[in-house]
């Protein structure tokens, strides 16, 4: 009986914390986080479900632990590609306005995807100068958001370096053929560990965004309220990109490969 009743607390917890973490972060119930909470289960046992919060020390150890930080640079080349295509426009405007072009990485993991930004924005701004680049990457995981702060290129699966376009490898390679941030790269990027589901606030204004392998992850409503909250952040005539299955909200013009522009 007493095995029996302890074998339904120990559900009892998963089912509240599955729940605790829809709440706080959006994060859906997968095979992928039953995976990690059963891996991290004495973090588990330490979160309160009353208490959740993800400033809350033990349940920031629990998303440290089971949100995912797959990343890479240049990591989807057709779209990133076509996001290069755009950006002269999109400098141009920034310039026109006298203020520094945007770039936001929602979800940045451990900053390849912030680095790819702004290796684009200084090609870009190199072709065409006039305008000042700030990238701004946010993530909720400590450990990857303390990473792509020190610049760190994660070797991951093959090399880094493998899908980078070699006009933008100056930007992201050492004079001895490793992975490198330029130090121009290194001024332009700052990291901030921030909960999507929060929106952007004073933050918002954002020539480009990109959100991949973030939104497939979340609940219904969770993906439905952080997909509107980057459209909302975006400037009129502003990038947004997305993973290829994720959905843009509605008003904004298809570019192809998941990409949308908002209307100026």
């Amino acid at each position: 009986m007493a095995r029996g009743s302890a074998a339904e607390s120990g559900i009892d917890r998963e089912d509240a914390v599955l729940a605790a973490l829809a709440d706080l972060a959006g994060l859906a119930p997968s095979p992928v986080l039953a995976a990690r909470l059963r891996r991290a289960a004495p973090l588990v046992a330490a979160c309160d479900a009353r208490a959740a919060h993800h400033d809350e020390p033990a349940w920031a150890a629990l998303l440290d632990a089971v949100t995912v930080q797959e990343t890479r640079l240049y990591r989807h080349p057709p779209q990133a590609d076509l996001v290069g295509n755009l950006l002269p426009a999109t400098l141009g405007r920034a310039r026109a306005e006298g203020r520094p072009l945007r770039m936001l990485s929602a979800g940045c993991a451990t900053g390849e995807e912030a680095f790819t930004l702004a290796a684009q924005g200084m090609q870009a701004m190199a072709e065409a100068p006039g305008a000042g680049l700030d990238i701004l990457g946010l993530d909720l995981c400590r450990p990857a958001l303390r990473s792509a702060a020190a610049g760190v290129i994660s070797p991951g699966l093959g090399d880094p370096l493998g899908l980078v376009p070699a006009a933008l490898r100056p930007w992201l390679e050492g004079p001895d053929g490793t992975p490198r941030l330029h130090p121009a790269l290194r001024r332009s990027l700052d990291f901030r560990r921030a909960n999507l589901l929060h929106g952007f606030g004073e933050a918002a204004g954002f020539d480009v965004i990109f959100c991949r392998n973030v939104l497939i992850y979340l609940t219904d409503a969770a993906r439905a309220q952080v997909t509107a909250a980057l459209a909302a952040a975006l400037r009129p005539g502003g990038i947004l990109a997305l993973g290829p299955t994720d959905r843009a909200p509605a008003g904004l013009t298809a570019q192809g490969d998941s990409v949308w522009i908002k209307p100026p």
